[in-house]
């Protein structure tokens, strides 16, 4: 373990984690004075970082059916002179709306039908929890949840400005995931989609769709896009490089989709692993769309999140990602507020696409600690990196991720950082360094849940040897969310 700046010793007892799943009911705005952060915040920390996810994952005393369902809350972190500035808001989706003054569930989730049989759920789609990423883009903060159209918020008051079409051009049927990417030396933002193909041939055999979508560092959509795939499928991310976009289209698909369209059982009842459907990866063009080539995987395996992605000169195309065996992280996922000790976490693997052969090579960072979330200097997306971040879980017994680690891609070598008993994390953003700093790698800004005070703290670690830096800490508990931003802009009213 590193030195930090607020080192708490483990103990035999671990403290539970289940506190940072508990609703947080109050939306507040204040500020966190200079003399109360421990440590030091970097000159490089002057930005705003953002956490998204569910701020109540049940209301009137009923439990949502899955941790996918809960109603987003956007959380703004601002470095100033004058402090750290917090804020926190709801979306304003219709989902909240109704079931806040309702106090009751009413709207059809991802996990759970409405209140009502058949008739208030048959043809129903689940409801928009605008809870799972976010991203800061010409100008415009958007919540993102990938069964949707993304929801805008103003980025100092994060107030809901409402639902996000892109001047119209997101159709009824245009999904927009949760995982765009943005390529930093075009300033341009890829993103994509998932539908049941419209093709009358591809609509008789079942197939989807993968839309996608161009959009200019203004914030406008220039150009949309879509290629077909085997069967609908569950894609929640993609990788990208100078020129293509990558899809691991894993066997995570519909039973079969009569049960669900009639209102019998939610989304999440209806699919399943299908390994029998195999495995494709599909790599596209960014200039026009347009399918340059497809991979069979011999041994299907679920890809939830990627890191980083670039073009070798060899003809091979690098992608580091998450590796699951199959899809029963989401049975883990469903039962997340109840688990003791089942908390899902991934292999870090370096995939190797040749596209001149045809050949797949895969290799795992066999040093790295289970995890999740993993995190790049974003200034070198679609360039090669030579570290991964991410957070991690320090021991087998862990029942959440209780650390982070810093893998190198190169040597395989693993820093990893025990937060210490009762103290618990998720996505960890790199912050870039100022020019003329010692440090030349950076920062890394996280939100660490501490289960001996029930409340939250912003943590600032040295990315080069993960020693905790600073320590800001907040007058409330944040919820367990999916990810994080950072942007250099301090958002202050």
């Amino acid at each position: 373990m590193t030195a930090d700046v607020r080192a708490i010793p483990r103990s035999s007892e671990t403290l539970s984690h289940q506190g940072g799943f508990d609703t947080l009911e109050d939306e507040l705005h204040y500020t966190v004075a200079p003399a109360d952060i421990k440590g030091s915040l970097p000159a490089a920390v002057s930005g705003t970082f953002f956490r998204i996810g569910p701020g109540r994952n049940k209301i009137g005393g009923q439990e949502f059916g899955h941790w996918f369902d809960g109603d987003g809350m956007l959380h703004a972190v601002s470095f100033t002179d004058q402090g750290v500035v917090y804020r926190n808001r709801y979306v304003r989706t219709p989902k909240y709306l109704a079931e806040t003054r309702a106090n009751r569930i009413v709207k059809r989730s991802f996990g759970h039908n409405a209140p009502g049989g058949i008739r208030k759920n048959i043809g129903r789609l689940p409801a928009n929890c605008a809870n799972t990423n976010l991203v800061y883009h010409g100008g415009k903060l958007l919540a993102l949840w990938e069964g949707g159209r993304p929801w805008r918020l103003d980025p100092v008051t994060l107030e809901t400005l409402g639902e996000h079409d892109y001047d119209g051009q997101l159709g009824r049927f245009n999904a927009f995931s949760a995982h765009g990417k943005v390529n930093p030396r075009t300033g341009v933002y890829y993103n994509f989609g998932i539908r049941p193909s419209f093709s009358p041939r591809g609509a008789l055999t079942g197939k989807g769709a993968i839309d996608l979508y161009r959009i200019a560092p203004s914030g406008h959509l220039l150009e949309k896009g879509a290629f077909e795939v085997d069967f609908l499928s569950f894609c929640h991310d993609f990788a990208l490089t100078e020129h293509y976009m990558i899809f691991f289209q894993s066997p995570i698909a519909m039973t079969s989709p009569v049960p669900w369209l009639a209102g019998l059982i939610p989304f999440d009842r209806a699919i399943a692993w299908r390994p029998e459907l195999g495995m494709k990866i599909y790599v596209v063009r960014t200039l026009d769309f347009q399918v340059e080539k497809v991979f069979t995987v011999d041994e299907p395996f679920v890809a939830i999140h990627f890191s980083n992605a670039w073009e070798a000169g060899d003809g091979k195309i690098h992608v580091d990602l998450t590796r699951y065996e199959d899809f029963s992280v989401n049975e883990q996922l469903r039962h997340v507020l109840h688990s003791t000790g089942e908390t899902a976490a991934g292999r870090f693997m370096r995939y190797r696409l040749d596209l001149r052969g045809g050949q797949i090579e895969a290799s795992e960072y066999r040093n790295a600690l289970g995890g999740e979330f993993p995190q790049w200097d974003q200034r070198y997306t679609t360039q090669p990196t030579s570290v991964m971040y991410a957070a991690c879980m320090m021991s087998p017994d862990a029942t959440f991720f209780d650390g982070v680690e810093r893998i190198d891609l190169h040597s395989g070598q693993v820093i990893s950082h025990d937060l210490g008993a009762g103290r618990y994390t998720s996505e960890a953003m790199h912050v870039p360094p100022e020019e003329g700093d010692d440090n030349q790698e950076g920062w890394l800004v996280s939100m660490v849940y501490d289960a001996h005070t029930h409340l939250s703290e912003v943590v600032v670690f040295d990315a080069r040897t993960l020693e905790e830096v600073a320590v800001v800490p907040l007058k409330n508990h944040v919820p367990f969310g999916f990810h994080c931003g950072y942007t250099p802009e301090p958002f202050v009213s």
